[in-house]
């Protein structure tokens, strides 16, 4: 059997390239960010039963069927599941049909556009530049649960971190700032206090839980050595989120991380800006991602998300869900499918031709059809076949769309760095009886898939007992969660993990106030 290449489609900062031989999947020993390993995630999604339709011709005909209704209203909504470049093609015949389209996203628009506040563009630098640094910030990112990989890269340096959870990370820093939630922009402001040799101030660094000696040590750190910062979500899931980062990048630009170009800032970078990315759409209907109300549509169509508990406010998105008719298309069963009334299989990453492009870096790997399958479909060939159905032109062919990411048509943005006047953010507010509710990454977990885990993490200096059942309660909801102790979190804080199906009963379903970005982390919750 010959050879063949294709790419991890899970939602992470690697995207590593797989060799495809004898039916079994292996790890690149080429391409520099593999690096000849794979993680356990990845091991769960092989192991996992796809979606699969023998009747495949029969429920596309359906589809078409409930799109072609008249004076009904109809939602296109799409996560990231399964990422690949052609993912994205669907998103193109729903506007053709001017269908309402959610805009924005629950991970990281609102850090995007306080990016682009400062530097126009959100390009990272190449992962060269990291490799060269000596210290290492990690701001608010469990970086070796969501870059396995690149942390292996890297796993020797210096390392600063700002997480109000001792994560692994964490616990190997010179450094570490265990920050209440929202700490974000008080620790920025004292470190830049200390950058010009002002006065620090006493009574939030207590609240900060941190010290003039720790400020110090880290400014000489930053001062001294050859930095770069790997920003994550944890800063910006609030709803001044964008003016954070923006301050963050203000800071960080006295350490020569920028330079002409970005030489030392990563987020979530823009992965198709160096390319001829002929999938974007204008969208000329939307409705806010983090708040849509799936109840006021007719029709709902869901492509790889699963918002049941992904979403904010999963309440309000169950009972919005059963009002409408729901089409979900995903590789994989998840617990909006409960709410479907369609089901179409979209094919897996072995199981078509794309590209897979990373917002963590510049690696780019094209994919082969490693496995045959007529019982699911590619989203190329998906909106081919609702381009047919609605007798509707201007789609490309699917050689076209891929050629375009196949050479760089422009070189990484030169950075014109814009200061904005930041307004004072302060914590949030809460009683001496609630607590912040902290989200985090899950090593057995992508967002909701695989392993996930559901208990409610808390310091041991509670009442409470391993195991022991809690009720929490927000203004958005109430759940009974069981208790697992941690030592390694704030007294003053419960985390429960990304893909927690409890957690988001419990969070707020608003967006930020640029980049409209869900805000889960600006909330309290009281134990009752």
């Amino acid at each position: 059997m010959a050879i063949k290449t294709t790419a991890c489609p899970l939602d992470c900062f690697d995207a590593c390239e797989i060799v495809y031989e004898n039916s079994l999947c292996k790890p690149s020993k080429t391409n520099s960010i593999t690096n000849g390993t794979l993680c356990k995630p990845f091991a769960y999604m092989i192991q996992e039963e796809n979606i699969k339709d023998k009747n495949l011709e029969q429920t596309l005909q359906k589809v078409v069927t409930v799109l072609k209704q008249k004076n009904k209203s109809l939602l296109y909504y799409k996560g990231t599941g399964n990422i690949s470049a052609l993912q994205n093609i669907p998103k193109i015949f729903f506007e053709k049909i001017k269908a309402t389209i959610a805009l924005g996203n629950i991970c990281e628009g609102a850090g995007e556009a306080g990016i682009k506040l400062g530097r126009e563009f959100s390009v990272n630098p190449p992962i060269e530049n990291l490799l060269a640094s000596e210290v290492i910030v990690v701001w608010g990112r469990n970086l070796t649960v969501t870059s396995r990989h690149i942390y292996k890269l890297v796993k020797d340096k210096i390392f600063i971190t700002i997480d109000p959870y001792s994560t692994e990370i964490a616990k190997k820093s010179d450094e570490y700032f265990a920050i209440p939630p929202k700490g974000d922009y008080q620790l920025i402001k004292q470190l830049m206090n200390c950058l010009r040799n002002k006065e620090l101030d006493e009574n939030i660094l207590r609240q900060l839980n941190t010290s003039k000696e720790q400020i110090h040590r880290t400014i000489n750190l930053l001062k001294n050595n050859k930095v770069s910062f790997l920003m994550g979500l944890g800063a910006q899931k609030y709803k001044e989120g964008a003016q954070v980062i923006h301050y963050l990048e203000i800071f960080a630009k006295n350490f020569k991380v920028f330079g002409k170009k970005n030489e030392g800032m990563w987020y979530l970078g823009d992965s198709k800006y160096q390319y001829d990315d002929k999938i974007s759409v204008t969208v000329t209907n939307s409705t806010p991602y983090p708040s849509v109300d799936f109840g006021l549509y007719d029709i709902v169509f869901i492509q790889g998300a699963n918002p049941v508990v992904s979403a904010p406010n999963t309440q309000k998105v169950i009972d919005g869900l059963k009002k409408a008719f729901v089409i979900y298309m995903g590789t994989t069963y998840n617990d909006t499918c409960k709410y479907a009334n369609i089901i179409i299989p979209a094919k897996t990453f072995l199981q078509k031709k794309d590209v897979r492009t990373s917002y963590g870096h510049d690696e780019v790997v094209f994919t082969d059809i490693c496995e045959e399958t007529t019982q699911a479909i590619s989203e190329y060939d998906f909106t081919k076949y609702l381009f047919d159905s609605f007798s509707l032109n201007g789609l490309l062919t699917q050689d076209e769309y891929l050629k375009g990411f196949s050479k760089i048509l422009r070189e990484k943005p030169d950075v014109n760095f814009k200061e904005h006047k930041i307004d004072n953010i302060n914590f949030i507010k809460k009683e001496t009886n609630e607590f912040y509710l902290l989200s985090s990454k899950y090593v057995n977990t992508i967002n909701s898939q695989f392993k996930y885990d559901n208990y409610a993490y808390i310091h041991p200096i509670n009442k409470y007992k391993n195991e022991d059942k809690i009720t929490i309660k927000s203004k958005y909801g109430i759940v009974s969660v069981k208790v697992k102790l941690d030592e390694n979190i704030r007294q003053d804080c419960i985390l429960m993990y990304a893909g927690n199906k409890y957690a988001n009963y419990l969070t707020p379903d608003g967006f930020s106030d640029m980049g409209c970005n869900a805000i889960f982390q600006d909330v309290v919750v009281t134990i009752v």
